[in-house]
């Protein structure tokens, strides 16, 4: 493929999908995600590549940071609020991880307040054979996605809404003429439960499914415990400044009343983290789940990992082979990594150079 020196000559290139920061609407961010999310692993490298080259970010992360510039609640400036490291946190909660690793269930709901970092605990389990499905995008729906563009996204979100779900396919417009009763309150359960038994027909597949409308609607953890569960221990203090940071950006004038809406939600978190308690003390003490805290030294390694693979893309958009063994090679004997961390590195590098001998085959 052809070296690019500038943005514009990767956006011209039609076998990639970058993201442009200056899309206007969710409906457009959302298309185009959708366009690089069925993109061949190949060039979802590249995009990724061109991606972090002139932009900073890769693919995915310019999607969740233009995803929550554009939400109606925000954006609204640039608030740092109380320092994060004053704001206690649980560690995160793994139940039957390595049972959803090894296949023996192909479904893991992640569970956490809004900010708390679902999304990234996600990103560490996503593969090409794993759907990783946001229970947001379950609303207006038919705003956002084509019946087409579905079948292309999720074989789960469109096998919902072409069958049973098909009433919930609507947009704003008709949202508005409907009880809430009717829509808000039963889209989700509803889903989850189909979810659970597509994904029991379909075991060639996993399935990451996240949001914090699983321990909302769900009173009895219970019905998950044949699942994979994960909990981000993100304190509600620290999740709630997370959220509003990502809604700070551009629109000053709504600041304060931002400010003041903070303390109303607050009273709304709370009851939040006794529902989120109900999970973490079900799951808590079972012997097939694992503790790890969210300290400095987790992030540090999630920032080394996200720059391996960085550097790995990088390496297999100039064909460098060699530079991806050493990769390969540094991260087996690196005694700071751990074990699943390593793990992520090796297992991509091995696809990269697969990859790279393929598209050799194919020349």
């Amino acid at each position: 493929m052809e070296q690019y020196t500038e943005l514009e000559q990767a956006l011209r290139d039609p076998s990639l999908v970058i993201i442009p920061e200056e899309l206007g609407t969710l409906k457009a961010l959302g298309k185009t995600y959708l366009r690089y999310k069925v993109l061949p692993k190949r060039q979802k490298r590249f995009s990724d590549y061109y991606s972090n080259k002139f932009l900073g970010h890769t693919v995915p992360e310019t999607y969740e940071l233009l995803r929550d510039r554009l939400r109606p609640d925000g954006p609204l400036g640039d608030w740092q609020g109380p320092a994060e490291k004053y704001l206690l946190s649980e560690p995160d909660l793994y139940y039957r991880e390595d049972a959803f690793n090894a296949g023996e269930t192909n479904i893991c709901w992640i569970l956490g307040h809004s900010g708390s970092g679902k999304s990234m605990m996600a990103r560490a389990l996503e593969g090409d054979e794993i759907d990783h499905i946001e229970l947001d995008d379950l609303l207006l729906t038919g705003d956002h996605f084509t019946m087409e563009e579905l079948a292309e996204y999720s074989d789960l979100f469109y096998a919902f809404f072409a069958g049973e779900g098909a009433g919930y396919y609507i947009g704003a417009e008709e949202r508005d003429r409907i009880p809430k009763e009717e829509y808000e309150d039963r889209v989700f359960v509803d889903f989850v439960r189909f979810a659970k038994a597509y994904a029991g027909r379909h075991p060639e597949k996993k399935y990451i499914i996240d949001g914090i409308w699983i321990y909302l609607y769900f009173d009895d953890p219970s019905l998950f415990a044949d699942n994979a569960v994960f909990i981000k221990g993100t304190s509600f203090l620290k999740s709630k400044l997370r959220a509003t940071k990502r809604e700070l950006q551009r629109d000053r004038e709504t600041l304060q009343d931002r400010k003041q809406m903070f303390g109303r939600e607050v009273r709304n978190y709370l009851l939040d983290e006794d529902k989120i308690n109900r999970y973490r003390d079900y799951f808590g003490g079972r012997p097939e789940t694992v503790f790890r805290a969210e300290n400095g030294e987790a992030a540090k390694q999630e920032e080394r990992v996200r720059d391996e693979l960085n550097r790995i893309d990088e390496r297999f958009v100039n064909g460098d082979a060699d530079g991806i063994r050493a990769i390969l090679e540094a991260a087996e004997l690196e005694p700071t990594l751990s074990g699943r961390n390593r793990q992520r590195i090796v297992l991509e590098c091995v696809s990269a150079l697969f990859d790279l001998r393929k598209g050799a085959g194919q020349e």
